[in-house]
């Protein structure tokens, strides 16, 4: 499929563009994205100390605090790129707390590189989109990512996924400009060779999900974005680029050159270290490992659940008109690369046995940008029926209209929800918070206060039983209350039975596994219910 460009602004464009869409000035179009940035910052950082850290943050924790002892070990089965940010934002932090009485907080420092990181997504997300259809498009993506629930709830945990997906979308952008660049244009070409590769690289030292390299490069097998010249040699990828793609992944991730790690991922991936299975959806618990593939882990239907009751309907509704708009265009480079994006994640994933919601991070910068083509053919639909009243006139209300609707409608979402974003449910989904992904949608949150409740109240000695051995030790440490002892539920050499009576058990929907579910039901039959969190379910505590 080959296709010209239209000036430098977009590649697919056999479509005429309403003038009051495409002329939006280089100033106008950079001060946008500051405010998107800035306003998403807020969103992002609004009440980040508010929740406790989740199981899975603590093995963050734990890493940077090997880093500083100068073992890079750790955590080997993520890459170092996000653990070394981390580590820079710890010192900031100490250096801060140390001249200033507005103290940071740990939750603080470990999760702003990520909320940093994913405010200023809209970048990559604006450059990328711009570059297959136009800059008006480009912006609408990129205020979806902005004011986006589903992405703001998973740029504000101290995992991987974020920077994944800024550097991905950065390397998807300076491919497309390379192919762009035409044989004379050899400093242009190079240039974003080399910057592509370096942002490849980069993604990879983020997270090890090199497929996303390789759908970018089918996708390039398949679509020319301009014709080809006379006498114009094959347009292979140079060397260079997989070198600085490489090179850039080795320094910033030079752990993977050590055995151990290889030693490790090797025991992660086969599932020796796992103490635990089971993911509770509804009320039914599933299986929720790879072994589980295709058809006995969670249900296939997962994610389009999550796209179908966790998604804002405004931006819902603007995808799936997108979506549609996307099918009808297929031949078309832009609508072709979402096609192909959409489809080789969504597929692929639901037919994995395990999942889990943060995954769906790298998935939405394509399910904004097909909305986004939703909003852009919804405008020009209603604009067309108002062309009575003049087509300029017509264009900039339904243009205001669709603000309105699938901008400031979702921002406000958003807003109303912080800071717990994970909890947040559309209309379809009944309001059931925690009811259909309690282990995504509450993540340990309310846990540390669940704990503090136990060190307040627990006398000398007293036992928590739990199934966070991190959080837990992590929060006795800073409560002062390592006197305590820790056990864990679902250990199978831990039997209530023989539970002293001063046993505090804390109890959590989202962290219900098979291991678990009889000694959950014991509890909660015996024991007397003495604290529960912000959502019923969500965190309890019983004693005897």
């Amino acid at each position: 499929v080959e296709i010209d460009s239209v000036g430098r602004e977009a590649i697919a464009s056999p479509q005429v563009v309403p003038r009051g869409w495409t002329l939006v000035r280089e100033r106008g179009v950079i001060l946008a994205l500051a405010a998107l940035v800035v306003l998403g910052l807020g969103l992002r950082l609004s009440g980040i100390s508010a929740l406790g850290f989740a199981e899975d943050e603590i093995n963050k924790v734990n890493a940077v605090r090997a880093y500083e002892q100068g073992d890079i070990r750790p955590n080997a089965e993520h890459p170092m790129l996000m653990k070394a940010i981390m580590f820079v934002s710890v010192k900031a932090q100490h250096a801060w707390n140390v001249r200033s009485s507005n103290q940071i907080s740990d939750e603080t420092a470990f999760r702003f590189p990520n909320i940093l990181f994913g405010a200023l997504t809209v970048i990559p997300l604006f450059l990328l989109t711009a570059a297959f259809f136009d800059r008006w498009t480009g912006l609408l993506a990129s205020a979806l990512w902005a004011f986006g629930i589903n992405a703001i709830t998973y740029n504000r945990i101290a995992k991987e996924d974020t920077l994944l997906v800024f550097f991905m979308l950065f390397a998807f952008y300076f491919y497309v400009r390379a192919k762009q660049a035409g044989p004379r244009e050899v400093k242009t070409k190079r240039r974003n060779y080399i910057l592509s590769g370096a942002s490849w690289g980069l993604m990879l030292a983020s997270k090890y999900f090199p497929h996303y390299f390789g759908l970018n490069m089918l996708y390039h097998h398949y679509f020319r974005l301009r014709k080809k010249e006379p006498n114009e040699p094959a347009g292979k990828t140079p060397t260079y680029f997989y070198l600085v793609a490489g090179a850039t992944f080795l320094i910033a991730n030079p752990a993977v050159l050590l055995p151990q790690t290889w030693a490790y991922l090797d025991a992660w991936t086969s599932g020796q270290l796992m103490s635990h299975t089971g993911y509770l959806m509804g009320d039914e618990l599933y299986k929720n490992t790879m072994a589980g593939t295709p058809f006995w882990g969670t249900p296939i239907y997962f994610y389009a659940l999550f796209l179908l009751i966790k998604v804002p309907l405004p931006v819902l509704a603007a995808f799936i008109v997108g979506l549609v708009e996307c099918v009808r265009r297929w031949r078309q480079p832009g609508h072709a690369f979402l096609l192909m994006m959409f489809l080789l994640w969504i597929v692929p994933y639901s037919l994995i046995g395990g999942k889990w919601l943060r995954y769906t991070l790298s998935l939405m910068p394509f399910v904004y940008m097909i909305a986004a083509i939703g909003i852009v053919t919804l405008v020009r639909l209603v604009a067309s029926q108002l062309k009575n009243v003049g087509a300029e006139r017509a264009l900039r209300f339904a243009s205001a209209l669709a603000l309105a609707f699938f901008i400031a409608w979702p921002a406000w979402t958003a807003y109303a929800s912080r800071p717990h974003y994970a909890a947040y449910t559309n209309a379809l989904g009944g309001g059931r918070v925690g009811y259909f992904f309690p282990h995504d949608e509450f993540y340990d949150d309310g846990l540390r206060e669940a704990i503090e409740f136990v060190c307040r109240t627990a006398p000398q000695g007293a036992v928590i039983t739990h199934e966070t051995p991190g959080v837990v030790g992590y929060y006795l440490e800073k409560f002062g209350r390592t006197d305590i002892q820790s056990r864990v539920l679902s250990d199978a050499n831990f039997k209530l039975a023989d539970a002293p009576a001063q046993t505090f058990i804390i109890l959590q929907r989202g962290r219900t596994y098979f291991e678990n579910q009889e000694k959950m039901k014991e509890v909660r039959f015996s024991y007397r219910k003495v604290y529960e969190g912000f959502v019923k379910d969500a965190v309890e505590v019983y004693t005897q």
